[in-house]
């Protein structure tokens, strides 16, 4: 299920550039207006949610950035993909309840939600970012213990990384392994990013890329977001 959510601002709003966070908290805000026990399903620590969603982007006008701050004066918009209809429909719901949101101390309206048409995925794909892609390894650190690093696609562990993140959400959401879990990406261009989770940041990539091989893989790319950190905004691309 993949959705455009349009919020009108309440005046002129200004906003912390890294707002994934809140905008994240706003979704499980609204599913847990609607489901509060399906909202407790996805609170659970190092499971796959099985959705993701992109960065804010203009409606109507342009907002406009200064310093650390983006601020806003009219329309924006998001785009919200998952696996699970349930969780779309419950955002859905949760959002029509209570249409006055807040991102953060920003205030908004939604004003339309509009249930977009997937695209068929094949087994060759041409995937734009509509928010930047993270891929993670564990390294050994100098006292022995593993650290988390994240990666950029200069690295050839980032493919295998991200073919194998791919290959457990397949997994876990049928139950089976896929039939070919087969992955060759071909990157046409690249926009490195770094991205505060709380108090953490996060370096990620945006992309434009080819990619080919498994049709079940790039399915679940495409519905629940390529790499790590979906639900935190992470990961999901559109067809080019």
């Amino acid at each position: 299920m993949r959705l455009r959510v349009t919020l009108d601002s309440v005046g002129e709003n200004t906003l912390d550039l890294n707002y994934s966070y809140h905008l994240a908290s706003l979704i499980y805000r609204s599913i847990e207006r609607a489901d509060q026990s399906l909202s407790l399903s996805l609170h659970k620590p190092r499971v796959f949610k099985f959705f993701t969603f992109s960065k804010l982007m203009p409606s109507k006008g342009r907002f406009r950035i200064e310093g650390d701050r983006m601020i806003i004066d009219n329309s924006v918009h998001f785009f919200f993909s998952t696996m699970k209809r349930e969780i779309g429909a419950k955002l859905v719901e949760g959002l029509l309840t209570k249409p006055e949101v807040k991102i953060g101390d920003a205030e908004f309206v939604v004003s339309e939600i509009k249930v977009m048409k997937e695209d068929e995925i094949g087994e060759k794909e041409k995937f734009a970012t509509l928010s930047p892609i993270n891929v993670t390894t564990a390294e050994e650190s100098g006292n022995g213990r593993l650290r988390i690093v994240d990666l950029y696609p200069n690295n050839p562990r980032f493919y295998e990384n991200l073919r194998r993140n791919l290959v457990r959400k397949y997994e876990t959401f049928y139950g089976k392994q896929p039939d070919n879990s087969d992955l060759r990406l071909k990157v046409l261009s690249t926009k490195k990013k770094r991205i505060r989770i709380k108090n953490t940041f996060h370096r990620c990539v945006e992309m434009v890329f080819e990619a080919g091989g498994s049709k079940e893989l790039l399915e679940v790319g495409y519905k629940a977001g390529f790499g790590e950190r979906n639900s935190m905004g992470f990961g999901m691309v559109k067809v080019v």
